[in-house]
């Protein structure tokens, strides 16, 4: 029969007995989801065969059945079944065994005094059959067999049991009792000794040491002696000597005991403390040698991708970083090779388990490699954090040339920044402003290349131009051309610079001079030079032709002992410049050629270029280089190979100590542009990149087909 909370399970005897008579069965039990088996009852189930205690009668009207000596074991359902042609019937009788009752739940304590204890229990699972009386109490010392009633009349399932002797162990149990006995009893299986002080502190450990103290920690005490732990005593004595001297008090569960004497060594033991004292000391379990543990320093970089700090120019970046190692290590930043310090835009804050470097307002000087150096008696690490702080380009790098003037036109051309901001320039932007106003007008905001042609101007005025570069992150500041006319271009051109002297004999001087800055919209045709003696006021021409068609000329002929000065002026088709300021009076005298070598040492020259590639793959390039044409007076030690992601602004280091001239550069994504640029390093330092000038695609190589 089933019930929602119950069900009668019937089976067989077993066909072999054994040999010997079946005394009873084990039932057990399992969740449908579960591979383990639980025993349904703690004791055997008496065999189904009730013959050797029960009587069976039965007659044509009735029948009987008697079991003589039934204890709780024969509680249960018994079905009655007639049975004959017709069908069969069955009635179910409930049989409940009234015994005495089961062992009460398990036992447990409190309020541990001196002299007494509070033992609390729950009541027995099975009642016997009738309700539960009272429970009987019992005590008994360890070193004892006999049980004490401490009561036979309890009513409550909580009792305090008084008069105990201090300090001494004892064993406690409880029975239940009803209408029919008293049951079996539970016991508790340790002892409890009777004490107002709390029990020892559990494990005391040594968890760390320096070279003047040493961290302990332990655990809460198993019972408190029946008040609160308010506190804990710490004592130590040095390794070989009887005295305990106190380390100190805390409420914590750790403490630091400081004012030891490195290499030596202590051992150390807590109390606890409650309001009628101390406990028995807990130890440690050995002592400890007091010294500083040498652990190399190191630095936990995961939480910046690829080291890598990208920060917008004007705003702050932080650098923080985790460090580690003893003793503490010294903390060193740069920023490339030069040291960092506070000041009112850096800040740098250590403690003994992290560094904080933060710039405020940063710039694009604060760009480059950030060196983390940790120092201490066990070694040094140097860790590298990029920082690259991208904004605003640079101004275009001028002057500003201007050519092909006409009445209407005339063309612009300049130089790309030095700094562009961290971004590739995206356009530039051309304005023009007429003399006499302070409006500039807009010519184009959208140039790509670095040279442009300003038409629609207005004959015989004078105009100002402009040129402002930009990047995603906003405009540069502007370079301003000189003004300029619009006019037909048959313009004489201005003077060219004053001569210098290049060379001098007894009776020749060497001139050379610079071309004008500005053409008067036309081609230089020559050049005039004229001469005048000291002392006189008259010039004239050393060169028998009417220009000179090169930016130097040697005049021969001159006497010694006199001096003389030069001045030049350019020509073009609709005329002659004015002439260019004077040069100092030389005298023509015979110079003395010494030669000495000098050997100049420095930085290296950038690598001799174009980069080239080859062996192109689906993830990886070769780069080769040449050497550069100066070594700076100091054999190169290697070359650092970088490289850029189309359109990503970021330069990443490759490899900072490639040896020969190439380099296959892996790791790489297919079908992606990359740039990279190579750098030369001696002894003094590294040189300016090499650029490349068209970008590499790494993807897979055609291979030929096999026939």
């Amino acid at each position: 029969m089933i019930t929602k909370n119950s069900m009668t399970v019937v089976w067989n005897r077993p066909t072999v007995d054994g040999g010997s008579e079946v005394s009873g069965y084990y039932l057990e039990k399992r969740d449908k989801k579960s591979l383990s088996w639980f025993k349904v009852t703690k004791e055997t189930i008496p065999d189904a065969n009730l013959s050797l205690r029960a009587d069976i009668q039965t007659t044509d009207s009735f029948s009987t059945l008697t079991v003589e000596e039934c204890n709780r074991n024969d509680a249960g359902k018994y079905v009655f079944t007639v049975e004959n042609n017709s069908g069969s019937k069955s009635i179910t009788f409930t049989v409940k065994v009234l015994d005495t009752p089961g062992p009460p739940g398990p036992i447990t304590f409190k309020d541990v005094t001196r002299g007494s204890i509070t033992l609390m229990w729950d009541a027995p699972v099975l009642d016997g059959g009738s309700r539960i009386h009272h429970y009987v109490v019992e005590k008994r010392e360890a070193s004892r067999r006999s049980w004490q009633i401490v009561s036979s009349k309890c009513t409550r399932q909580i009792f305090k049991v008084t008069d105990l002797a201090e300090g001494m162990p004892y064993y406690y149990r409880v029975s239940a009792e009803n209408e029919y006995g008293v049951g079996e009893p539970c016991e508790l299986t340790e002892p409890v000794v009777a004490t107002e002080e709390p029990a020892p502190p559990k494990r005391l450990d040594i968890v760390d040491t320096t070279k003047s103290s040493a961290v302990l920690a332990w655990l809460k005490p198993d019972h408190d002696g029946g008040s609160r732990v308010t506190g804990y005593l710490l004592e130590m004595k040095q390794k070989g000597s009887d005295y305990w001297v106190e380390a100190g008090q805390t409420k914590q569960l750790t403490f630091t005991v400081e004012g030891l004497t490195e290499n030596s060594e202590y051992e150390f033991r807590v109390k606890a403390k409650n309001d009628a004292g101390y406990s028995q000391p807990r130890e440690a379990f050995s002592s400890v040698i007091i010294k500083e543990p040498q652990i190399e320093p190191t630095a936990d970089l995961s939480e910046i991708s690829r080291q890598l700090i990208t920060c917008k120019a004007g705003s702050a970046f932080t650098i923080d970083i985790p460090i580690s190692g003893r003793p503490a290590p010294k903390v060193t930043w740069k920023l490339e090779e030069m040291r960092l310090k506070e000041t009112e835009r850096v800040t740098i804050k250590t403690t003994k388990d992290r560094t904080t470097l933060t710039v405020k307002d940063s710039m694009r000087g604060d760009s480059g490699k950030y060196y983390l150096t940790l120092e201490n008696t066990a070694g040094t690490k140097t860790f590298t954090v990029t920082v690259v702080v991208i904004g605003r380009p640079g101004p275009v790098t001028g002057p500003i040339e201007i050519s092909s003037v006409s009445a209407e036109s005339c063309v612009l051309t300049w130089k790309e920044p030095e700094d562009n901001g961290g971004s590739d320039i995206t356009n530039y932007i051309v304005e023009k402003r007429e003399s006499g106003t302070t409006a500039w007008q807009l010519v184009n905001s959208s140039v790509k290349r670095t040279q442009i042609k300003v038409t629609h101007l207005t004959k015989y005025q004078e105009y100002s131009f402009r040129v402002s570069s930009e990047n995603r992150f906003g405009v540069s500041k502007p370079l301003e051309s000189k003004t300029v006319v619009a006019e037909h271009p048959f313009d004489t051109p201005a003077s060219p610079s004053a001569p210098r002297i290049v060379d001098t004999t007894k009776h020749s001087i060497s001139l050379a001079w610079s071309k004008p800055t500005y053409d008067g919209g036309a081609d230089i045709l020559g050049y005039v030079l004229e001469m005048k003696e000291e002392g006189t006021e008259q010039w004239y021409r050393p060169h028998t032709t009417a220009t000179l068609r090169n930016a130097e000329f040697t005049v021969t002929g001159l006497k010694t002992s006199q001096k003389y000065q030069f001045r030049v002026a350019a020509t073009n088709v609709n005329g002659m410049s004015e002439f260019s300021e004077s040069s100092a009076e030389i005298e023509p005298v015979e110079r003395i050629a010494v030669y000495i070598k000098v050997r100049v040492i420095g930085i290296p020259n950038p690598p001799e270029g174009p980069l080239e590639y080859d062996d192109i793959q689906a993830r990886s390039v070769r780069v080769s280089w040449r050497h550069p044409t100066d070594d700076g007076g100091a054999d190169i030690l290697g070359y650092i190979v970088e490289r850029r992601e189309v359109p990503k602004a970021a330069w990443y280091t490759v490899d900072s100590r490639v040896k020969g001239t190439s380099l296959v550069v892996k790791g790489l994504k297919e079908n992606v542009e990359y740039h990279f640029r190579v750098s030369a390093e001696n002894h003094f330092g590294i040189s300016k990149s090499l650029k490349s000038e068209e970008p590499a695609i790494p993807k897979t190589p055609l291979s030929k087909s096999s026939f």
